[in-house]
């Protein structure tokens, strides 16, 4: 398939570069100004890759296509939107004139930009995913990826309305393909949305303790991280999105005793250490995002966050994440 990767970011080159492999044909939609540089030097891509059992250090050079204007007559079968939130309002005015027949798939966080994006595209225009297994960085020598081995580590995509539609199996089957593990999802809406709440605590709480390993060691804040996630599950319940009704919700919703050292367990994986710090450093502007919308909406619909706020005004960012 010819599908165009909005946005040369970790996410959108690490998969991208893993569908290239497949054998897809994959583009990249670039910043003015970026053009020449990346087709004459390409995106270097350092990659530590869990996937098959033990970790394996990759380094490459990935060539896709560039292209940083894009025409409405466009022949790409899919976009897939690989930018952060907060790019979003700049991405939909290019999208709403020039995405043409293409299939657009939102790969990021979101939590109230659902109705913006029903302003610009039709409900048969796109659908979402959510790029579980990638995270990273990236610094002056390229792309830092992680790709995550972890059992529960998969590719969640699927229509708002729930359906399983030849769109969402065709990609799934292009992802799968490149072993990104896709699951087709029938509440798409409601795994991004509680992802959000669980994020937002989560990174509070690393912020908190100083970084991923510290936080693993530290009972108190994991404590505070699992009430902050609560917290947060109360405003989607407010929104309409019941937690417990997601599987991948309920470590937060069991008795501390049991959730504490599950969670330590969990968070001491390697790969997803790795993804929580490089995710933090690189886009610094959407995690604070993150944590500023849960305690807004939280105000906004009466439930009250102590415990993240607590976590938010305890992050040692500039000690932990100098520049």
């Amino acid at each position: 398939m010819k599908i165009l990767i909005y946005g040369a970011g970790v996410i959108g080159c690490t998969y991208g570069w893993q569908l290239a492999e497949a054998g897809h044909d994959i583009t990249i939609f670039v910043r003015k100004g970026q053009k020449q540089q990346i087709r004459e030097n390409g995106i270097p891509i350092i990659c530590q890759d869990f996937r098959y059992g033990n970790k394996k250090m990759i380094e490459t050079v990935f060539r896709p296509h560039v292209i940083d204007e894009l025409d409405v007559q466009n022949d790409f079968e899919y976009i897939i939107v690989a930018t952060n939130k907060i790019q979003l309002p700049e991405v939909l005015p290019v999208l709403r004139t020039s995405a043409g027949k293409a299939h657009v798939l939102f790969f990021q966080n979101n939590w109230d930009y659902f109705d913006l994006i029903s302003q610009y595209l039709k409900p048969e225009q796109y659908f979402f995913g959510f790029p579980f297994m990638v995270g990273g960085g990236r610094d002056i020598n390229g792309i830092h990826s992680v790709i995550s081995g972890m059992k529960y580590s998969h590719t969640p995509i699927g229509e708002m309305n729930g359906e399983i539609t030849p769109r969402v199996q065709k990609i799934a089957q292009a992802l799968g393909n490149a072993n990104m593990k896709p699951v087709l999802s029938c509440q798409i809406l409601l795994w991004i949305i509680t992802h959000y709440a669980v994020a937002a605590g989560l990174i509070a709480g690393i912020l908190s303790a100083g970084c991923a390993a510290k936080f693993v060691s530290d009972s108190r804040i994991i404590r505070m991280t699992i009430y902050a996630i609560r917290e947060g599950f109360d405003i989607c319940l407010k929104r309409g999105y019941d937690a417990k009704s997601e599987k991948a919700n309920k470590l937060y919703r069991l008795p501390l005793f049991i959730s504490v050292p599950i969670a330590k367990k969990i968070y001491s994986n390697e790969a997803l250490q790795l993804m929580f710090d490089g995710h933090i450093n690189h886009s610094m502007s959407e995690v604070r995002q993150m944590i500023e919308d849960m305690i807004v909406y939280g105000e906004k619909y009466n439930v009250a966050t102590p415990n993240l706020i607590k976590l938010k005004n305890t992050m040692s960012v500039e000690k932990a994440y100098p520049g």
